[in-house]
């Protein structure tokens, strides 16, 4: 699969099997990944892979319950409804959408590492340089990943409710930043398409192109 089918073909997979990534499958995808740019060359960051079965379980279970906060805290509520309820319709979401996670093999962490090259001047831009960084290497991730047959889904809201406690699963330092994580393995399948709701509000490419000036878009 080349890169144009690769990005075309990319999507948010949510069901995957317990099928184990090879370990030179799992090698190309992060060398890949860490050939994408990286402010000031800074490398200001890691790739943090977890496969062990226990830790593995810690952190679907982790993710899970950070994905029924997120499910929760995004609906429109309607007044009247408690915070038990709300709750419960949470964890009820993630139980339908993300039981796979626990069948995945391998789970992706983007760190920001601090390298401390940037001049005072500088330094309050920096982390965000960083964060852009880990971004664009995961971006290399999930494409390569695709090519090779292996889904993906770039999580970046679940792991903030708790993030204490994942850098306890992790023995992470304080000032590692885990900005983004993935799960890594085989599909049940790839879902085609766009889910009903987000094709009912996805914007086309030509009203996000604005040429010259804001608002002259090619819409």
């Amino acid at each position: 699969m080349d890169v144009v089918e690769a990005i075309r073909k990319r999507r948010a997979v949510r069901n995957y099997t317990d099928r184990p990534i090879p370990d030179e499958t799992l090698d190309h995808l992060l060398k890949l990944a860490l050939r994408a740019p990286t402010g000031s060359g800074a490398q200001a960051w890691s790739l943090l892979v977890v496969r062990d079965p226990e830790r593995r379980a810690k952190v679907a279970e982790f993710v899970i319950a950070g994905g029924a906060r997120y499910f929760r805290e995004m609906r429109p509520w309607k007044d009247g409804v408690s915070e038990e309820e709300k709750a419960e319709w949470g964890r009820e979401t993630a139980e339908k959408l993300l039981p796979s996670y626990r069948n995945v093999p391998a789970w992706v962490f983007g760190l920001v590492v601090p390298r401390d090259n940037y001049p005072a001047s500088m330094r309050a831009g920096g982390h965000e340089d960083d964060v852009i960084s880990v971004a664009f290497a995961m971006e290399n991730l999930f494409l390569v990943a695709r090519a090779e047959g292996i889904g993906s889904v770039p999580t970046t809201a679940f792991q903030r409710f708790e993030k204490d406690t994942l850098r306890e699963i992790l023995s992470l330092p304080p000032e590692v930043d885990p900005v983004i994580l993935t799960p890594l393995g085989y599909p049940e399948s790839f879902p085609e398409g766009r889910a009903p709701a987000m094709a009912k509000t996805f914007r086309t490419w030509k009203t996000l192109v604005h040429d010259e000036t804001w608002g002259n878009t090619r819409a």
